[in-house]
């Protein structure tokens, strides 16, 4: 009797998934890390794909999540579960407002960028520009120093001062004295809150190190997606007025609200949020 020959594996969505996964795995085994756009590129597949991918993978704990991509597990530096919720949220805003924002920056500039999960976004861009980069955010220094690998780019300068756990920006008199030394081109802000007069934030040991970069720069650029609008938080970092360019994400929520800033002569800056943006 004849034996009937086993069938193959039938390729539905869930073989799909592995084998995209299994890729990306091996992909990441011969990079630092990778990012959601480098793996459009590679796999030939859409930016909304390899994000569910690379949720389903650190997930189940084989890498972990960066701004924008994945590495694996053991060699990121920690930051708090605070901070990790805080920059999922928005990211494709996030992404596209960092995008934006960096067009206003030309080789040779010296910008100084603040913490934050929204300014975190620049370094990928930033990172293979040839600028001085000056930063009081450990996030940010190492986001830089790895998005550029061995080419060169962006030369990083890290301020000294005491470390803010759950930001992972350095803050106090050493901070500041360093910030002094220097002038820049641009600065790039972030904020928890924009009202209709004045920018924001919730951390008041860092309000210092802020003030100075505002003072120390002859552009400053304020980067804050939509749920920051029209919100206030604690402490007062400075006057709209002082803020040359706000960047944000065109949303319906906050449509009202950017017309009436602009009313007060804000000059503001929205950006579609695309598919590719994160």
């Amino acid at each position: 009797m004849q034996e009937k020959s086993a069938k193959p594996p039938k390729s539905g969505p869930l073989m799909k998934r592995r084998q995209r996964q299994r890729q990306i795995l091996e992909l990441l085994e011969a990079e630092r890390e990778l990012g959601v756009e480098q793996v459009c590129d590679l796999l030939q597949t859409s930016p909304a794909t390899v994000r569910r991918e690379f949720s389903s993978l650190a997930q189940s704990g084989r890498v972990e999540k960066t701004w924008g991509g994945i590495r694996l597990p053991g060699g990121s530096l920690v930051t708090s579960p605070a901070f990790s919720a805080r920059l999922d949220a928005e990211l494709a805003e996030k992404r596209a407002i960092a995008r934006a924002a960096v067009e206003l920056v030309k080789e040779g500039d010296v910008v100084m960028v603040d913490g934050g999960t929204t300014t975190l976004q620049l370094a990928e861009f930033l990172a293979p520009m040839r600028i001085r980069l000056i930063t009081n955010s450990l996030m940010v220094a190492l986001a830089v120093d790895q998005k550029k690998g061995r080419q060169r780019g962006a030369e990083v300068h890290l301020t000294g001062g005491t470390l803010q756990p759950e930001s992972g920006v350095v803050a106090g008199p050493q901070a500041e004295a360093f910030l002094k030394r220097y002038h820049a081109s641009w600065a790039f802000l972030g904020a928890a809150g924009v009202d209709e007069f004045s920018v924001t934030n919730y951390n008041e040991a860092v309000l210092e190190s802020e003030r100075l970069m505002i003072e120390q720069s002859r552009g400053i650029v304020l980067l804050a997606d939509h749920t920051k609008m029209g919100r206030q938080a604690m402490c007062a970092v400075c006057p709209l007025t002082e803020v040359d360019q706000l960047v944000t994400g065109a949303h319906p929520g906050s449509a009202g609200f950017l017309q009436k800033l602009r009313g007060h002569g804000v000059n503001v800056r929205e950006v579609r949020i695309s598919d590719g943006g994160a």
